[in-house]
């Protein structure tokens, strides 16, 4: 108890301990401190089932390595030491380790590194040395099921603390304290309190029942060092419960910052407590002075989400206005932290940080949510102009959350609001146009444009060419070249025809930087079809424009879909398209010299074709479309075939041959359909092909 008696009673220099359980009957505590009058128990908490599954584990591990340890006497084993991973929850009938171990054996033998047994499981070779010994080592077992610490360890010591809170009636002393014992096998991975701070959550009810545990400690051994950590007090949880916090108390505040985020999971009630208490602690002080640990703060500006929930945006506003000048992150000069946490470097060395993190960081989606509402958006621009000004990119990232909500309420803002929010997101293009390496924020400012629509020629061009390094700028560059001049039209100069030069540029556009881009235009293109089905007109230039380029495997993939979408009402286009395409495929094929494919006749994907150095290539709706040129366009259907024809002689994957060579059935013209069949008859054919049924 040295560590308590220093913190505490550092006066106290000599201390006789007596051992009120002399008769070990668990009636009464383990120790009490006589000239400080504390009442110590201590309780070991094990996970009694991980206990349990290793004792058995190591049993049945025990016999079978002896038994491998005899059949690596043979003179003939594979000389060198095998290490072997086996299964978790090993479990083996007594009399079949020979059985289990002449398996092994024989895979070795065979110089197999995975070998499975029935009903026993997985075994691995991980490792293995060549020598002059012969040995197989049962190395490690494998452990993938996943559990829940916290939950463990409330099971194991949900008991304990009931019993203990009894053992402490038989005694009267001014501090009776409950030692937990760290004994559960993650402890030497997981050297946080979190999850025993969580399992005491579970027990809140009972906890403010009990009447003699005054505080719960834990003990855990890192690294041959005891280490001593206070998990509770009574008296913290009762003022705590009763909204009589003392923020003046250390204790009080410390087991506040530890209790915050296992407490906020428990629910509204929870939730409420905890606010109360936070702006408790925090009247005319900032948050990372009273509460240094970041993840923390986190979680309290989480708060503001729940808040906003609950329609309390005073109450939002509070943690706002709390947290705006938080110093997490770091600015970028200052950052001390892991490399890989460094998201404003991630940011500009090309990478999107997709994670929602930091205390600023959380703080937007909180503005965010000011933003939604009429009355508030003012003050979310405020906020948000805030954020956008700090150093750090990644802040500036997550500011644009809030940005996003404000471009689809900018109607809202005032005149000279409205010119802040302006010059706010042209101040994010500029950035990006400086510096074309940050694609994050590029991607987020797509999501601006995607509401803020109302540009004028000289500012769509600006944002087009600010963010074609993105290929989420596809939905832009097909709005304001195609649909922007049918809207806004009042004072606003715009060129409708500039901009549609802009989308045919970059249709047309063979630098391999933009290829994904170009394939994001053709899908969104498609996109329009299906919930347009009536701008067909209005989207065939395009599709006319993008076949005349070479091929591009996700883009002709696409373009098929819109085919065999629209085959059936456009017949005459869609033909001509498919013709197109299948021009474009054959080009592709003959031109590439070291284009090597071959074709699979044998299970498991018969008539599959793999590439070898190169994408799959292939086309996924032959079948409906030659069935539809069949019974609408027979005439086209002869030299529609030949091109699949030619192309799956080349190895091209064209769908079931089988199907397309019946399709002739379909023709209702019956000179037509005799006319077609004896071509078809005519082909000479692979002998992997399925025999046509002709009649």
């Amino acid at each position: 108890m040295k560590f308590y008696l220093h913190s505490y009673f550092h006066k106290v220099k000599d201390v006789d301990i007596d051992c009120p359980d002399n008769n070990n009957q668990q009636k009464a505590p383990d120790y009490f401190l006589i000239q400080p009058k504390i009442a110590v128990e201590i309780k070991e908490v094990h996970d009694r089932e991980e206990l349990e599954r290793s004792k058995s584990i190591g049993y049945n591990a025990k016999r079978l390595q002896e038994e491998l340890n005899r059949h690596t006497k043979d003179p003939d084993f594979p000389k060198g030491v095998y290490f072997l991973k086996y299964p978790y929850n090993l479990k083996i009938k007594k009399g079949e380790e020979k059985t289990v171990a002449d398996s092994i054996i024989s895979a070795i033998r065979n110089n197999q590194k995975n070998i499975y047994i029935e009903r026993i499981g997985n075994f691995e070779v991980i490792r293995e040395s060549k020598g002059k010994e012969n040995k197989i080592v049962l190395a490690i077992s494998t452990y993938a099921v996943s559990f829940n610490p916290a939950e463990t360890i409330y099971k194991n010591i949900v008991s304990k603390i009931t019993y203990a809170d009894k053992q402490f009636e038989t005694l009267t002393a001014k501090k009776k304290i409950l030692l937990l014992v760290d004994k559960c096998f993650w402890s030497t991975w997981n050297d946080e309190t979190s999850d025993f701070i969580e399992a005491l959550t579970y027990s809140y009810k009972d906890l403010l029942n009990y009447k003699n545990i005054e505080e719960i400690w834990l003990q855990r051994d890192i690294d041959g060092q005891y280490l001593h950590e206070l998990l509770y007090s009574r008296d913290f949880l009762i003022s705590f419960d009763n909204r009589k916090i003392k923020p003046s108390n250390k204790q009080h505040k410390q087991l506040f910052e530890k209790w915050f985020c296992s407490l906020e999971k428990l629910g509204d009630e929870y939730k409420e407590k905890l606010f109360f208490a936070l702006k408790q602690f925090l009247k005319g002080k900032k948050p990372y002075k009273v509460f240094p640990h970041k993840f923390t703060r986190e979680r309290m500006v989480s708060l503001g989400i729940w808040l906003a929930e609950k329609n309390r945006f005073n109450d939002v506003i509070w943690i706002i206005d709390k947290f705006i000048n938080d110093p997490d992150p770091e600015e970028p000069e200052k950052y001390s932290g892991d490399p890989k946490f460094n998201y404003h470097q991630q940011i500009i060395e090309g990478n999107d940080p997709l994670v929602i993190t930091t205390v600023l960081g959380h703080l937007a989606w909180v503005i965010q949510k000011l933003a939604a509402k009429k009355e508030y958006i003012s003050k979310a621009l405020v906020y948000t102009e805030k954020l956008l000004t700090h150093k750090n990119l990644y802040v500036k990232l997550q500011a644009i959350i809030p940005l996003i909500e404000i471009a689809a309420r900018r109607q809202w803002l005032r005149s000279d609001e409205y010119k802040k929010f302006r010059k706010l997101v042209f101040n994010l293009v500029n950035l990006v146009a400086k510096n074309p390496n940050y694609k994050a924020i590029a991607n987020q400012l797509c999501n601006v444009f995607a509401y803020y629509e109302d540009l004028s020629t000289k500012e769509a061009e600006q944002v087009l060419d600010a963010l074609k390094i993105t290929e989420r700028s596809a939905e832009l560059f097909v709005y304001f070249g195609i649909f922007r001049q049918r809207h806004y039209y009042k004072n606003i100069d715009y060129d409708g025809q500039r901009l549609e030069k802009r989308l045919r540029e970059m249709i047309e556009n063979r630098e391999e930087n933009y290829q994904r881009l170009r394939a994001r235009i053709t899908l969104y293109l498609r996109e329009i079809l299906v919930e347009n089905p009536n701008e067909f007109d209005t989207i065939k230039p395009y599709i006319d424009l993008v076949l005349e380029q070479p091929y591009q495997s996700e883009i002709y993939y696409i373009i098929e879909e819109i085919i065999s979408a629209r085959i059936k009402d456009k017949p005459d286009v869609c033909v001509q398209w498919y013709k197109q395409m299948l021009s474009k495929v054959s080009d592709f094929v003959e031109g590439t010299k070291k284009f090597q494919l071959s074709r699979l006749s044998d299970p498991p994907n018969k008539g599959v074709l793999r590439t070898f150095g190169k994408s799959d290539l292939g086309l996924m709706h032959t079948e409906e479309i030659v069935e539809a040129i069949a019974k609408q366009n027979p005439g086209e259907l002869l030299e529609v075939m030949e091109k699949l024809i030619f192309l799956w002689k080349q190895g091209v994957f064209v769908g079931d041959l089988k199907r397309l060579f019946e399709s002739y059935k379909l023709i209702s013209d019956e000179g037509w359909r005799t006319k077609v069949k004896k071509k078809f008859q005519e082909i000479k054919l692979n002998p992997i092909v399925k025999k046509i049924e002709w009649d």
